[in-house]
């Protein structure tokens, strides 16, 4: 089928094309041409079309007489073919690509001005006509593969330096209340008190942290990606809502300034 369908890759092989005086056969453009293939099994095209470009969402806005066209990255390639088999054979060679045309997966197609391609098919269909005998026409929709990609995960190492400062702020105020009740209040040296209120403000200054807002939603499921590169910080149970996770991190927020309030407190009364 090889030999043949290069052969018949185009009809009229001697007549001259494009005014240009020279036979398809002696043309270079004829040598270019590569018998189609679709996983190993051969056709002959009559037409084919490359769809390409890139994905893009176009922004309106009331009262601007311009848009803002959002580019969202490149668009699949998309091959589409009307060809034929040809030959005594014909349904035999029928048969076998739709076998071909069946198995799941990517395959390689052998596109005849582009050479192989590792594809995925998305539509097929053969026609028999009385009228042309040894001929089936058949038509392919192709899509490029691509990797299988999965949500990746990342830390969300903002949202763990807050957390475990605010847990650290928190267990330090309930440790200096115990230690404080244990010690004679003349061996406390005053350096301390301003120490102990610097490292409350540290604890506070974190939780007052405005990517804190950010950082609490960061985890949600859903379409994320669009905002932080593809990657999901510390995922949040499935139930979780925007709402929810806002709520939990003021709470969060709270308990620390509080926290931090008693252990001022506490300081300042030594």
């Amino acid at each position: 089928m090889s030999d043949l369908g290069k052969a018949l890759q185009t009809a009229g092989t001697t007549n001259t094309i494009d005014n240009s005086g020279e036979s398809w056969l002696n043309s270079s453009w004829w040598r270019q041409l590569q018998p189609g293939k679709w996983r190993g099994v051969g056709f002959v095209m009559d037409t084919g079309q490359t769809h390409a470009g890139r994905r893009t969402a176009l922004h309106e806005y009331p009262y601007r007489d311009t848009v803002w066209v959002e580019d969202l990255g490149r668009l699949p390639r998309r091959f589409a073919f009307s060809a034929f088999l040809v030959g005594d054979d014909v349904y035999q060679q029928r048969d076998r690509m739709i076998a071909a045309c069946e198995q799941p997966g990517a395959g390689t197609l052998v596109h005849p001005t582009m050479g192989s391609i590792k594809c995925v098919l998305v539509d097929f269909s053969t026609t028999d006509r009385r009228e042309r005998g040894r001929v089936v026409e058949i038509s392919f929709a192709f899509v490029t593969a691509g990797d299988v990609l999965y949500p990746a995960t990342a830390t969300a190492t903002g949202a763990n330096v807050t957390d475990s400062a605010a847990a650290l702020v928190t267990a330090s105020a309930g440790d200096l209340s115990r230690t404080v009740n244990s010690l004679d209040r003349p061996l406390i040296p005053p350096a301390s008190t301003v120490f102990v209120s610097d490292y409350a403000e540290l604890g506070v200054n974190a939780v007052n942290d405005a990517a804190r807002s950010l950082n609490a939603v960061a985890g949600l499921q859903g379409l994320f990606g669009r905002y932080s590169t593809g990657n999901r910080m510390t995922l949040l149970p499935a139930g979780t809502t925007v709402a929810g996770a806002l709520a939990g991190s003021i709470t969060t927020r709270q308990a620390v300034l509080t926290a931090a309030d008693g252990l001022v407190a506490a300081a300042a009364a030594l």
